[in-house]
């Protein structure tokens, strides 16, 4: 995978683009090249999903009340987890337009778009590196993020509390630690 490129499937990608911003890009025919093609489609501008999912993750981090500093890299990769999850929602969102049923199905059961997500984030967001480390490790990230998985928002404030206070006992559980020594 080229630099500034992820792939979800043969067609669609993650468009890193400094000047003109990044962008969902749905590729029409298969091609080796990395560069963007003149058949191309951009789907929608990642920009657009950012505004929309930071404005429900600072509602829900608010909702925690935690103000102590030692619980900050418990909380990003808190909020991390679920702006994952709100990015993948808001891109399926979009998927099924230009997707057979079938490959719209397959992508909702694999974790190829959630984890190309994840490291599109964890390498635009200000994460420890203990955190990347967790993101990274795909066993971790499989556990911390099936929590987030069904979650459902436009939830009251107690749900969030629960999903949180979840994330840490499964944190303690499998033993994974983002606390520095």
């Amino acid at each position: 995978m080229e630099e500034g490129i992820y792939k979800i499937t043969d067609n669609f990608f993650l468009w890193i683009d400094e000047d003109k911003g990044d962008k969902l890009i749905y590729r029409r025919s298969i091609s080796e090249k990395p560069d963007i093609q003149e058949n191309d489609i951009q789907i929608l501008k990642i920009k657009e999903i950012e505004n929309n999912v930071n404005q429900a993750i600072q509602k829900y981090i608010r909702f925690l009340d935690i103000y102590n500093i030692k619980d900050i890299d418990n909380i990003k990769l808190f909020a991390f987890l679920l702006k994952v999850r709100l990015y993948r929602e808001y891109i399926l969102r979009y998927f099924f337009n230009y997707m057979l049923i079938d490959e719209y199905k397959q992508i909702i059961k694999d974790n190829t778009l959630t984890l190309a997500i994840a490291k599109y984030l964890s390498n635009k967001e200000p994460l420890s590196e203990k955190n990347k480390s967790i993101i990274s490790n795909i066993d971790k990230f499989d556990k911390l993020y099936i929590l987030f998985e069904n979650a459902t928002f436009g939830v009251p404030k107690s749900y969030i509390i629960n999903l949180y206070n979840k994330f840490l006992d499964t944190l303690k559980a499998e033993n994974i630690s983002i606390q520095e020594s």
